[in-house]
């Protein structure tokens, strides 16, 4: 029996699309499961460890709020139960403190739907009331939960 030209190629095309919709069907399925790349908590991480070496004692309060607007519990509880004696250590000693964090300085250590854990170093400099001024560097790693509100701090701890 012989094959008439026309149908020679109706199966290789049949064949070709079919393959084209199962790529496609499969691409968008690993799209869809693959979480976004976008650098929120890498933002937010890198903002709340600078909030958290940035206090000054000329106006404590509003700089511990800063802190405690970018958290969540346990971290918003800890903090929150050492704020009176953080403000009293700033105020007594007149300190002032700045961070700054380098460029390059962070780094999405671990990522999972709603949680994150960030590697941030950061540059603190600490001024006494006397004039004399010391700059520290250093690591911490920032656990953050995304909530309603966003992504929010839930840990912060001195690595290095």
């Amino acid at each position: 029996m012989l094959i008439q030209p026309r149908r020679r190629w109706l199966l290789p095309v049949m064949l070709g699309g079919l393959i084209v919709a199962l790529l496609s069907t499969s691409l968008w399925l690993w799209h869809r499961s693959t979480p976004a790349n976008d650098d929120a908590p890498v933002t937010v991480a890198k903002l709340a460890a600078q909030d958290f070496f940035t206090l000054n004692y000329l106006h404590p309060d509003a700089d511990l709020d800063r802190v405690l607007s970018r958290a969540a519990d346990p971290f918003k509880a800890q903090y929150s139960a050492q704020r009176d004696a953080v403000k009293q250590g700033l105020v007594d000693k007149k300190l002032t403190l700045t961070a700054k964090v380098p460029e390059n300085g962070t780094a999405l250590e671990y990522r999972s739907g709603d949680n994150a854990q960030v590697l941030v170093a950061v540059d603190a400099t600490t001024a006494t009331g006397d004039g004399h001024s010391e700059t520290n560097r250093y690591r911490v790693r920032v656990r953050l939960a995304c909530e309603a509100n966003g992504w929010l701090v839930t840990d912060l701890t001195q690595v290095g």
